[in-house]
């Protein structure tokens, strides 16, 4: 199957995306030597840069992809990072008090194609909502985040089913107390609950799960620059596409996604079919 016909089946897809919106800062400047009283970086601060993050940057990336995209959102958090410039290099992270809007109702959620959702683990999905979300969705794919606000309070099996499930490698691994075994353990265990899987393992390339088979693609070489946001590239562009395709041409397509998010900073950009394409083809 070649590249064009493998992303063809989004085309005609109507999708919602469900998830926290980050803002996401970055404040870059020169890195200075250790204050001569405190056990502390100085950065001297040049400009900052900001972006919509979140839920609204995992849904531009499909935007391209899809005949609609449509975003909910009731929960912001803001999300500064202090960069030494040179080298693109943070040096730490501050959050900003997590906030709600009033809770709208969401869209027929049963009037899309694929309801996509990105759990940050700032506290939006909450027993009840997960629950609605479970009963109407037709095609529920999940990414379920552990970050440093929420380390290990935030996991996939919090979510009862799944027709696709998509998380990092140390995230899956804290979901099934699999903290040293086989990947392909954790991907079983996952599996009681979630139809398909797809695990991304940075430079280890994706490993994934369906109908019982256990199946892996290598990382696209790239150079990278900034890996914020490369998780929800490939969720993004495979959500739409899990069940549609292979499971290992999904992979491939995700980690041709994520080897274009990490070669820009932040979310100065997003995923464009066109751009994923000459990816898939070599011509990138």
């Amino acid at each position: 199957m070649n590249a064009h016909d493998l992303l063809a089946p989004a085309a005609s897809k109507r999708v919602l995306f469900i998830g926290e919106t980050i803002t996401d800062v970055y404040h870059y400047g020169r890195a200075q030597g250790r204050p001569m009283k405190e056990s502390i970086p100085c950065l001297e601060h040049s400009r900052s840069e900001e972006w919509r993050g979140g839920v609204h940057a995992s849904a531009d990336h499909a935007r391209t992809l899809c005949a609609a995209v449509d975003v909910a959102s009731w929960v912001s958090i803001r999300k500064e990072r202090w960069v030494e410039e040179a080298h693109t290099r943070k040096l730490f992270e501050v959050y900003g008090p997590i906030e709600r809007v009033d809770f709208a109702p969401l869209p027929r959620l049963a009037d899309y194609d694929r309801v996509c959702v990105n759990d940050y683990g700032h506290d939006m999905f909450d027993r009840e909502t997960i629950g609605l979300i479970c009963e109407k969705a037709r095609f529920l794919a999940l990414n379920v985040q552990t970050n440093s606000g929420n380390y290990g309070f935030n996991l996939a099996t919090k979510w009862p089913r799944a027709d696709y499930l998509c998380c990092q490698e140390f995230e899956a691994r804290l979901a099934t107390q699999n903290r040293t075994g086989p990947m392909e353990a954790s991907l079983e265990k996952l599996a009681e609950f979630a139809v398909r899987i797809a695990v991304t393992r940075g430079a280890a390339g994706a490993i994934g799960l369906e109908d019982g088979k256990i199946t892996a693609q290598p990382a696209v070489s790239t150079q990278v620059v900034d890996t914020l946001g490369a998780g929800d590239a490939f969720f993004a562009v495979t959500a739409v596409l899990a069940g549609d395709v292979p499971m290992g041409e999904l992979l491939r397509i995700g980690n041709a996604a994520g080897a274009l998010k990490v070669s820009w900073v932040g979310h100065r950009k997003s995923v464009t079919k066109h751009e994923l394409l000459q990816v898939l083809n070599g011509t990138r």
